[in-house]
């Protein structure tokens, strides 16, 4: 027993061995994780350290680069002066003998001859180097890099430093060695740095972007320095030219510095030749398909113009419509909008789509420049030149059409929209024709099915124009709002000939930029956000008090256009019935709840409210053949009409309202003449609006209306005596849905059980008195 008793202890004590020992491992496993991690994350903090402080000295480098050399070199003569005080005395003393005084003449002379033949050798070879490398460059550039100043200035000071350390071997005496050894050691390292310099400056005059920055600096230079001589004349021009009050007309131009420029026709020469040699950089460049080269060369010629529009000031003239005015002709700008026609027809017979896209962007930047140019009268908002340039950008595209290139017309209409847009910011008419473009670009994607990204991306363009123009500052847009609508109009009327595929969303998706209220970033979304703005707008709110102005000016005879989309929506079967059916009801509520807003006027109110009421009856004008009114009434038009009707009413806008009633009354008995369940749902969606205000006025009108409009309707009486049954069952069976499935389920919930329920039996009765005693049938 004894025995046994210890064998089980002995087992128990190795058993609780080995756990500690197991435990003790696991502790020391865990404890060199713990600080394998801690070790880990020391190391990565110190290299970010390093790299922070990396960082910041190669930013320092950058920014304070020449101060940095400077200082480096003081430091260098101050330590130089400081060691030429120990070791004059020392070298003296050393140099005595006329021996060795005769050999560090003889050591001079040959170091100063040895540069001077490096200096020669190193001249040649990087000369031939730079002017074999100078042959991709335009003729007229290659006298001018190949005669650089900086780098002929740095090979003539070398020659001139080993002409220094050479005559140094005619020290008179020893007193002088430690002069000369320490302004050879000078000389020495100073040629060696511009050495460096000058193999560093052969390699920028090779690298075109250099060239191409070197031929802008030079036109730079060149138009201030014309400018500051029309600056110093201005005093003696300005009395030859300044006129009588009455002939001036208003105008602001500097009279004196258009005088000098035009007496001084040559000024742009420079400029000219710069023009030229970077369209030819470009042309060449991608022709070798260095396209990073021509791009910047395309954004040099930007730059250029900015310049001369800069320099010019404001002796730019605008077209007169009575008489010809010769001033209003530029001919740098025209020469400059030739050069990137012919940079894109270059482009186009070679078929490089991406060159096409550099010229389309530099005639985008020339819209972009052009558009600053003052004209010097505040009666003309029009930019004549940006207008040209953009008709220039319109032309280019337009001829990319027969070569089949999507990619680079979808480019090409993007940039079209935005010099749209820019144009709108001076003068909202300016913009209307490139509308009129986007609009002929977008219709191709009825002609061909690859194209119709195109019409995508100009549908987007149109909607970004039309919202920008509501909000711009411009105080008559009524004219160019107009044009954008009748622009969009094209484009739908052209697209809709396409034909839609059954469940198929064509006409919907690429028309989605204007009309989709499902997908985000789009007008509708756009609309909405600045309406909530505006409703939420103080009474001195001027920006929203515009806002709302614009938006009645917008939505005038806006109902024009939407009833024959949407007719012809409807005739075409289309998809795009829906969008326009949720359109023409969201843009009616946008409407009344800007004319409700406290920033609005009391005419553009009172506008509003029109607009709204001719806009959402643009539904009346369905067809009510059986086809077309159930065709359309499957794409929501009861339940719009029901939202409108309800939203209207909600925010205190009675007539609109009231005019939804009616339209909705009508529109339910329209459908429902050959149906007796959607005629119950017409008249049960008609009780259901005039019970939320519980005004016993809409309820009277509703009794009294609901008759006439039944016999105007001609309906069978056995179709109405089907809704009526029905309407009964609805009123015994009445009660609110768990989870309502549309806004019509959602308001019965909200309304009084009791008074639909007798509003529904007096409907019945209304309009069939006859089935009044039936057994009402009961709903499960």
């Amino acid at each position: 027993m004894k025995t046994g008793r210890l064998s089980v202890a002995a087992s128990n004590a190795c058993s609780n061995t080995l756990r500690l020992i197991l435990v003790a491992r696991a502790r020391l496993r865990r404890a060199m994780k713990r600080r394998k991690t801690t070790a880990r994350r020391q190391y990565i903090l110190a290299h970010r350290r390093f790299e922070i402080l990396r960082f910041q000295a190669l930013n320092l480098k950058d920014r304070h680069r020449r101060k940095l050399y400077a200082l480096a070199v003081v430091g260098l003569l101050i330590a130089s002066l400081a060691t030429s005080r120990f070791i004059t005395l020392p070298l003296q003393l050393y140099f005595t003998p006329t021996d060795l005084l005769s050999s560090l003449r003889s050591i001079l002379g040959t170091v100063g001859g040895a540069l001077m033949g490096a200096t020669a050798i190193g001249f040649s070879v990087v000369m031939l180097a730079v002017q074999l490398n100078f042959a991709r460059i335009p003729h007229g550039l290659f006298r001018k890099l190949s005669s650089d100043f900086r780098l002929l200035g740095a090979f003539a000071s070398t020659f001139i430093l080993a002409m220094i350390v050479a005559a140094q071997s005619l020290i008179p005496d020893a007193s002088w060695a430690a002069f000369a050894l320490m302004l050879t050691t000078w000389c020495s390292g100073t040629t060696l740095v511009l050495f460096l310099y000058a193999y560093r400056r052969a390699l920028a005059l090779i690298n075109p972007l250099v060239q191409l920055h070197l031929v802008y600096e030079d036109a730079d230079r060149d138009m201030r320095t014309w400018a500051l001589r029309a600056d110093r004349l201005a005093p003696l021009l300005q009395n030859e030219h300044k006129g009588p009050p009455s002939r001036r007309l208003q105008s602001t131009h500097d009279m004196a510095r258009a005088a000098f420029f035009q007496a001084n026709p040559e000024w742009t020469a420079v400029s000219r030749r710069a023009l030229a040699h970077a369209i030819s950089f470009a042309r060449r460049y991608a022709e070798q398909n260095d396209y990073d080269v021509s791009r910047r060369a395309i954004v040099a010629i930007g730059a250029i113009n900015a310049k001369y529009a800069e320099v010019k000031g404001r002796t730019f003239f605008s077209h007169n419509p009575v008489f010809d005015n010769p001033l209003s002709r530029d001919g740098f700008i025209t020469e400059t909008l030739e050069h990137l026609r012919l940079f894109i027809q270059t482009a186009l017979k070679r078929g490089d789509e991406e060159q096409i896209r550099q010229g389309f962007s530099g005639m985008a930047t020339l819209v972009r420049v052009y558009a600053t140019i003052d004209y010097a009268n505040p009666n003309i908002a029009s930019k004549q030149d940006a207008q040209l340039a953009a008709s220039y950008l319109s032309g280019a595209v337009e001829s990319v059409i027969p070569h089949n290139m999507p990619d680079v017309l979808m480019e090409g209409v993007r940039l079209i929209g935005q010099s749209a847009q820019i144009l709108l910011t001076s003068n909202p008419n300016d913009a209307t024709s490139l509308a009129r473009d986007i609009a002929g670009f977008a219709s191709l994607g009825s002609i061909k099915e690859n194209y119709r990204p195109v019409t995508l991306i100009g549908m987007e363009q149109l909607a970004r124009l039309t919202f920008n123009l509501i909000q711009s500052n411009s105080h008559d847009i009524g004219y160019a709002s107009k044009e954008i609508r009748s622009a969009v109009s094209s484009v739908v009327k052209t697209f809709l000939t396409v034909p839609s595929e059954p469940f198929s969303s064509t006409h919907s998706s690429f028309l989605a930029p204007y009309y989709s209220l499902s997908k985000s970033d789009t007008l509708g979304e756009w609309l909405t956000a600045l309406v909530n703005k505006i409703a939420e707008a103080n009474v001195d709110d001027a920006s929203a008090k515009n806002s709302a102005d614009h938006v009645e000016e917008w939505s005038t005879e806006m109902y024009r256009m939407e009833k024959e989309l949407l007719l012809l929506a409807i005739e075409r079967r289309s998809p795009f019935t829906f969008d326009m059916v949720h359109w023409i009801a969201h843009i009616t509520k946008l409407l009344v709840t800007t004319a409700q807003s406290l920033a609005t006027s009391d005419y553009a109110t009172d506008q509003l409210e029109k607009n709204a009421t001719w806009l959402i009856s643009t539904l009346s004008w369905i067809p009510d053949d059986k086809e077309s009114a159930g065709f359309a009434d499957n794409y929501g038009v009861t339940d719009q009409l029901f939202d409108v009707s309800l939203h209207t009413a909600n925010i205190g806008c009675e007539e609109v309202a009231q005019a939804t009633r009616e339209l909705l009354l009508s529109w339910g008995l329209k459908v429902g003449k050959q149906n007796g369940f959607a005629l119950e749902k017409a008249l049960r969606v008609s009780a259901l609006t005039v019970l939320p205000k519980d005004d016993p006025l809409h309820i009277q009108w509703l009794k009294m209306e609901l008759p006439k409009k039944l016999a105007a309707q001609a309906i069978d009486q056995k179709v109405i005596d089907t809704a009526a049954r029905e309407l009964r069952t609805k009123a015994a069976s009445f009660r609110p849905r768990q989870f309502p499935t549309s806004r019509i389920d959602a308001a019965m919930q909200q309304v009084n059980r009791k008074k639909m329920t007798n509003l529904l039996k007096e409907i019945a009765d209304l309009i069939s008195p006859d089935t009044a005693n039936e057994e009402v049938r009961m709903e499960i």
